[in-house]
């Protein structure tokens, strides 16, 4: 088990015990208000709309806390592309990786920070093109990710996804730079 950390563990018996257990609640609540033969037909395909997000979050939950706990001998840079393709399916991505030395108890907190930013390019940007850079510099592992999408990527009051980011890299003793470049530039360095 050296390729996970006891944090990460903590974190998958964390959404495992919570988030995945209030979501499966939920649908369970959902399939209740299904039952009720007074429901309307508009409210019962609102629900049963519902009912089957819930399911889709379910199983992207219990996808996060696979990979969390997931023994994996791959390269980090092999990780780095294999996430990307999966997040980001229906974008183009360039990709322009150098197999890098990661520390094992570093590659799940990178890669957790590159998967946010993907996640985010495609829920908010409008990217049609993903640039990923991956290499050794002074000491240092050096990952950018760009994409040709709207820009303004800014830390907002009450979001937490950059705040997250923000402490993966402080705890990994790294820096990180968000820019607009047309688009957003993001230097990572650990």
């Amino acid at each position: 088990m050296n390729a996970h950390t006891s944090e990460q563990l903590r974190v998958a018996r964390e959404l495992h015990d919570g988030i995945a257990q209030d979501l499966v609640g939920l649908g369970y609540q959902l399939d209740l208000i299904l039952s009720d033969s007074q429901l309307s037909e508009l409210s019962r395909n609102q629900v049963r709309a519902s009912r089957l997000h819930i399911d889709s979050l379910i199983i992207k939950v219990r996808n996060e806390i696979l990979e969390l706990r997931k023994d994996s001998a791959e390269p980090f840079h092999l990780q780095l592309q294999k996430c990307a393709q999966e997040i980001c399916s229906g974008i183009e991505i360039s990709f322009d990786v150098q197999a890098v030395a990661v520390d094992s108890s570093a590659q799940g907190e990178l890669l957790a920070v590159a998967a946010e930013i993907l996640r985010n390019i495609v829920v908010h940007s409008g990217a049609t093109l993903i640039l990923i850079k991956l290499y050794w510099v002074n000491n240092h592992t050096c990952l950018e990710i760009s994409d040709n999408g709207n820009g303004g990527a800014v830390m907002k009051e009450n979001r937490w996804g950059l705040q997250g980011i923000t402490e993966r890299i402080r705890a990994l003793n790294g820096s990180w730079i968000i820019e607009d470049r047309g688009g957003t530039h993001i230097s990572i360095s650990v």
